[in-house]
């Protein structure tokens, strides 16, 4: 384990991670409880609130962490050698082809886990929801989201859990946590999935900004295929497979040979 210095956080342990999210997410509870019924009264749809209240949640804890561990946004953000420019010339692209992939193949995870555990009315009624979304919620599930989650639990927590575990270890913790933030077994499939991979651009890059691409990426198409009812599953064409596959794997090679050789540049944990 590296000696910790100002731009290493104090080492965490998985414990204590779970322990932060169980706070966030407690916080969530609160805040929807107070400002849930208020925010649609006032106009906004009810998916809208909930990613509005997650965002402030997640944000404030976030704010309180973060102040704690005497850290700036710039160290947080890109704590490497490279710059951002560097960094996200060599991964944007790669990054943009995994993601039909991902989204085709997590598409395939919930439909088995629907037929070994059906979904509640409301959850059902929850996934429904994201076809008639309007602009806030675009904003805010693509946007600001991707932002606040990826400064959570790439920027506070795997940066304290690489300084107390190996590697491996670190990322799946992360991944795990991240996955059981969404509290519903559906999601759990694809935010462990991302979790994993925003933690591998992370630590080899020292940087969130390629974790963040991903993630509203992700969030992004997501939504897309349900505005325009493409859904996916095992009945999804084969020429979106297809074409989905073969830029998953191009990307992967990128990725793969872009991650090796920035390895060299980033900092230590």
């Amino acid at each position: 384990m590296q000696p910790v210095h100002p731009h290493n956080p104090a080492p965490m342990s998985f414990q204590w991670a779970l322990a932060l999210t169980f706070v966030a997410w407690f916080t969530e509870v609160i805040l929807s409880m107070l400002l849930h019924s208020t925010l649609t009264s006032h106009g906004l749809q009810p998916m809208a609130a909930s990613a509005l209240v997650r965002v402030l949640a997640y944000g404030g804890v976030f704010s309180v962490l973060l102040q704690q561990r005497a850290m700036t946004y710039r160290e947080l953000f890109h704590d490497s050698t490279a710059n951002v420019a560097a960094t996200m010339t060599g991964l944007g692209l790669p990054i943009l082809l995994v993601v039909p992939l991902i989204v085709l193949v997590d598409g395939l995870a919930m439909e088995w886990l629907q037929k070994l555990l059906p979904m509640s009315a409301g959850e059902a009624t929850m996934f429904a929801s994201v076809a008639d979304a309007d602009l806030g919620v675009w904003v805010l599930v693509c946007g600001i989201a991707p932002f606040v989650e990826e400064m959570f639990f790439r920027g506070i927590l795997l940066r304290g859990l690489l300084g107390r575990y190996a590697p491996a270890d670190a990322m799946v913790y992360s991944a795990f946590v991240f996955g059981m933030a969404h509290m519903n077994v559906y999601q759990f499939v694809i935010a462990f999935a991302v979790g994993l991979i925003a933690a591998a651009l992370y630590r080899r890059t020292r940087s969130l900004w390629p974790g963040i691409l991903l993630h509203a990426g992700i969030n992004s198409l997501i939504m897309v295929f349900a505005v325009y009812g493409v859904e996916a599953t095992s009945g999804t064409p084969l020429w979106i497979w297809a074409i989905s596959l073969a830029g998953g794997v191009a990307g992967a090679v990128a990725l793969r040979r872009a991650l090796g050789r920035d390895e060299g540049q980033s900092l230590n944990v």
